[in-house]
């Protein structure tokens, strides 16, 4: 699985690129989230896709935000790289893309919990 991270141009945000895992279960997002607070960030965001589901039940529970859907995405993003596959997790037709937020401030690993 890949998940493409997003870095929007402001200062608060930690500059995470990307992060490829090759396996389900192969790391821990709350990793992800202490290091972004280590670094004083105020806001954690990613991108994923509508078939995710299990992700997003897990960026939910961690308090993460759904801020924004983007229709149809993916359509875009296959034409710059076709590999991407047309059906993903559990038999979901791949399309949308999903961005999330988690304010540091109040939620996640080690604040607001």
């Amino acid at each position: 699985m890949t998940v493409d991270r997003r870095v929007a141009a402001e200062p608060a945000v930690a500059p995470v690129t990307a992060v490829s895992v090759s396996r389900r279960g192969a790391h821990d997002p709350t990793t992800l989230v202490r290091a972004a607070r280590g670094v004083g960030s105020g806001r954690l965001w990613l991108v994923t896709t509508n078939d995710n589901v299990r992700d997003l039940r897990f960026y939910q529970r961690y308090g993460f935000d759904l801020v924004a859907v983007h229709r149809d995405a993916v359509a875009r993003s296959r034409a710059l790289k076709p590999t991407i596959p047309r059906l993903g997790m559990d038999g979901i037709p791949i399309r949308h893309e999903l961005e999330l937020e988690l304010r540091l401030s109040s939620g996640g690993p080690d604040g607001g919990r």
